[in-house]
């Protein structure tokens, strides 16, 4: 487990140089190397039976969460301070991926999560994620729409420098989540339908 998160620590390192992923995405790069740190810790605790096999998967579950949270976060602090419009939106978003994140936990922690917090739950969790989807769908239209308007100014969703193009903890994340989003909502649509 040290060479392990050694070698995605220095891969962190790595990518930094290679795309000033510091930079360009620095709140979610430093709550990617707490989770990293924090992994390692929980890795260690769990192969040593410190943490029960339920505990140490529902906290990389956690880490996931945040770590895609903040990659989220920090993607829309981009276009923030550009249109008054595009703050509320931006601000907005925020709230609703704090209760989206929020109302993960339980679901996380609760061992029979659906028996214990009922099908109404699920309903304004999804209904909290559509808003946060949409929200974020918009944000990035009227941040597009910003950027035509004023031609000159500088596209902070592109890297400057370097090497253009997205990180590759961003990637990561992206496929991660894409994965374990579309997985479960294929889940639910089978089970509901």
């Amino acid at each position: 487990m040290v060479i392990l998160h050694s070698l995605v620590s220095l891969a962190f390192i790595w990518d930094d140089d290679r795309q000033d992923t510091f930079e360009r995405l620095g709140f979610f790069s430093n709550v990617l190397f707490f989770v990293i740190v924090a992994s390692f810790i929980t890795s260690v605790l769990w192969i040593w039976d410190v943490l029960p096999g339920d505990l140490g998967s529902n906290l990389y579950q956690t880490f996931f969460v945040l770590g895609f949270a903040a990659l989220h976060a920090d993607i829309l602090a981009k276009a923030l301070n550009k249109e008054s419009y595009l703050n509320g939106i931006i601000y907005l978003n925020y709230v609703f991926m704090a209760i989206v994140v929020a109302m993960l936990m339980p679901i996380i922690y609760l061992s029979d999560a659906m028996k214990s917090l009922g099908e109404l739950y699920y309903r304004f969790l999804g209904a909290a994620g559509i808003v946060d989807g949409t929200l974020s769908i918009l944000a990035i239209i009227f941040y597009k729409l910003h950027i035509k308007k004023h031609p000159r100014e500088q596209n902070n969703l592109i890297g400057v420098g370097k090497k253009t193009g997205w990180s590759f903890w961003f990637w990561i994340f992206f496929v991660s989540a894409l994965a374990l989003i579309l997985g479960p909502l294929f889940l639910l649509a089978i089970f509901f339908f």
